[in-house]
């Protein structure tokens, strides 16, 4: 269904919460039932007048049906119209008479009177101004001077008026509205809306002047509101308001299939300049008819959502699946308190547990699936089921016993799922963690992995403090890179290493840089078996870094039990005896900033503590002593139980720096060089720490292991 556009070009869903005022903007096709009532106004008996009453729920459309009703009588030559606000007036009096002025007026315009009725009307609108007048001598002005004013310009008019009684100038109302020859249609909206005070007043006074001939009122309210505002000690609100309607319509419910088409137009249009991607396409079906359809029985509450989606859209679409941004935004706006929730229990709905959880962290398994049950209860039955089922699915754990792993996190966060902690957490607060990247950037190098150079520019524009998480992000798109691009993927990624910090990331930090070999390991693993010894030495020749190729070499040779390795155990001989060679060829100035030398150079050789021989002659020289010290300095942290407070104490790799320098004794003779040195020059700070380490281990001090 297309969706209509009114007479501006703008979608009328698009108005608000305001009403429509032309059949090109009736989404429900309620013109025909317009139509109708239109009708059974002009053909009924209106000899003592008559009321009719377009009755419903808010938000279901009275106030658009009226308004479609309304353009067609004023489209008839023998019906005028009469819009009588009742937001106008305050107390009985006031009422009354700004109810007969309102109606003088609106009769006697030239702009708005019919001319097959104009000289009846205005007779009429003459009546009816000497009709209020003796109702109410003195009108309700605000202000003494006012009122004083008022009273002196009316005097006139107020001695005129009582010439003739009250009953006698109703009768001669009468007379003359019973010789019109049309009708007097009066429009009263929004009653539900006034106050129990004045709704009683205004049905008294439309009870009072109901039965003038050939006036008769539409009045559009909620039944319920008007019968319990009605309704007194002894008197029944129902049976009133029978008295005083003669003829009433509810509102139909819109059909589910003409909401869903109205909703699926509205999303259609806020939703016209996002990019959807395949992923979304899949699951936006099963989020739209399970989560966000049956939250909505009205226009009025489609109107409210898509007024605020195409903000949170602008907002956040970058970082948050689309299927997430609509589901969530429709609980906000039409079920807030699960909303609420929602945001106080990101943990629970996000969290994958493993195996063993259940009986470690069985208290804490309980409060997550009381808090997922909390959602639940706010929303209707099915719409729970399927929120945690399409949207939050690590909470089935919770209410279906099925589990997700790791992997299944993972690909949460490629999706950009609030399935994911993170995304979760940027939809409520719509800011990213300080050491997390955008997914811009993320896209930007999974985009570029087809052209080396744009590859590397893509990686190069992302800072240092967003690597990590780019690159773990990464991960889960590797799969879908060309096996011809493998290669210079892999060698771009290890020439990353130098940009991760040595300092390990936490406690449990298994190094920064495993960011980077992960997806490594993942690529190779990719590679037909057939060229997989091809690949890796086309890898490692293009790898300049010794670190670099020794972590090549440990993800792709020879690897636990359980895994297999990627290479051929010849050539993994091959080239970790290369390396040898290579790292020994290695001048001073290619080592003195090279990436955890120490433990490149313990691995690669087998080095004797006691020999009394340098592993690499290279190691005498000082520069290349500093860059062993400061890559055997370690944190060692330790924390006591059921305190957040961590304690670090720095640690030298002692034993492999003896080893590497084939005694104590020539480490200590090193050290002094580099001392002698360095006496005139600054260094830097992680090479100051490692010589106060060293001093320490060098009087005898060792650390404690507990």
């Amino acid at each position: 269904m297309a969706e209509p556009l009114s007479p501006s070009g703008q979608s009328a869903l698009f108005a608000g919460d305001d009403p429509i005022l032309n059949s090109n903007d009736d989404l429900l096709n309620r013109t025909r039932l317009g139509s109708a009532i239109a009708e059974e106004v002009q053909e009924m008996n209106a000899e003592r007048g008559a009321v009719v009453a377009i009755t419903g729920k808010w938000g279901t459309g009275k106030t658009s049906l009226l308004n479609l009703t309304a353009n067609i009588l004023r489209e008839q030559d023998q019906i005028q119209v009469v819009e009588f606000n009742p937001w106008f007036f305050s107390g009985t009096d006031q009422l009354i008479s700004f109810f007969f002025d309102e109606m003088a007026r609106q009769l006697s315009s030239e702009r708005s009177r019919k001319q097959r009725l104009k000289g009846a009307t205005a007779n009429i609108a003459e009546k009816f101004n000497k009709y209020s007048a003796s109702l109410s001598p003195l009108k309700f002005v605000p202000g003494a001077g006012q009122i004083l004013d008022a009273a002196q310009k009316t005097a006139e008019g107020v001695s005129q008026a009582f010439s003739a009684s009250i009953y006698e100038q109703r009768i001669e109302i009468s007379n003359t509205l019973a010789g019109l020859d049309g009708r007097i249609v009066v429009l009263i909206d929004d009653i539900d809306r006034l106050t129990r005070q004045e709704i009683r007043d205004l049905f008294r006074l439309v009870r009072l002047n109901g039965s003038f001939p050939n006036v008769i009122y539409l009045l559009c309210f909620d039944r319920s509101v008007v019968e319990n505002a009605l309704g007194e000690e002894g008197l029944n609100g129902a049976a009133y308001l029978e008295k005083i309607v003669k003829t009433s319509v509810e509102v139909p419910p819109a059909a589910d299939e003409a909401l869903a088409s109205v909703l699926r137009a509205g999303l259609t249009t806020a939703l016209a300049d996002v990019a959807i991607t395949s992923t979304d396409e899949n699951r936006f079906p099963d989020v739209f008819w399970q989560v966000v359809r049956p939250l909505f029985s009205t226009v009025r509450d489609v109107k409210r959502f898509l007024s605020s989606l195409t903000l949170t859209v602008r907002s956040a679409a970058d970082e948050v699946a689309l299927p997430d941004l609509v589901a969530l935004e429709a609980i906000r706006v039409m079920r807030p308190d699960a909303h609420d929730l929602i945001a106080q229990n990101v943990r629970a709905l996000t969290t994958v547990h493993g195996w063993q959880t259940e009986t470690r962290n069985q208290a804490v398994l309980a409060a997550d699936a009381e808090a997922v049950s909390a959602v639940q209860s706010e929303l209707p039955e099915d719409v729970g089921r399927a929120l945690i089922r399409f949207v939050f699915p690590a909470a089935q754990l919770h209410t279906d016993n099925m589990w997700h792993g790791n992997d299944s996190l993972q690909a949460w966060r490629r999706d950009r799922r609030v399935a994911h902690a993170t995304v979760l957490k940027y939809y409520l607060h719509r800011e990213l963690p300080s050491d997390t990247a955008s997914s811009s950037q993320v896209d930007s190098v999974v985009y570029a992995a087809a052209d080396d150079a744009v590859f590397r520019a893509a990686l190069a524009s992302i800072p240092d403090h967003h690597l990590e998480d780019a690159l773990d992000r990464f991960l889960s798109y590797v799969d879908v890179i060309d096996s011809t691009h493998i290669p210079a993927v892999v060698v771009a990624l290890l020439d990353l290493l130098p940009r991760f910090s040595e300092d390990p990331s936490g406690m449990f930090d298994v190094g920064r840089d495993y960011t980077a070999l992960r997806p490594v390991r993942k690529l190779m693993q990719l590679v037909e078996p057939s060229s997989a010894d091809l690949v890796a030495r086309t890898v490692y020749q293009a790898t300049r870094s010794p670190y670099a190729r020794l972590r090549f070499l440990s993800l792709v040779g020879k690897q636990k039990q359980s895994e297999e390795q990627v290479i051929s155990p010849e050539l993994e001989s091959e080239l970790r005896s290369n390396l040898q060679q290579y790292l020994k060829s290695l001048s001073p100035d290619d080592l003195r900033s090279e990436r955890e030398l120490l433990r490149t150079v313990v691995q690669v050789f087998d080095c004797d503590a006691e020999s009394g021989e340098l592993a690499i002659e290279s190691a005498g020289f000082p520069a290349v002593t500093a860059r062993l010290l400061e890559t055997a300095l370690s944190p060692s942290r330790t924390n006591t139980f059921g305190s957040v407070v961590v304690h670090s104490n720095e640690r030298l790799a002692w034993d492999s720096l003896i080893s590497v320098y084939g005694g104590e004794s020539c480490l200590s003779s090193a050290v002094e060089r580099l001392r002698e040195s360095i006496t005139n020059q600054e260094v830097s700070t992680r090479l100051q720490r490692a010589l106060t380490a060293f001093d320490r281990y060098a009087s005898g001090w060792r650390p404690v292991d507990f």
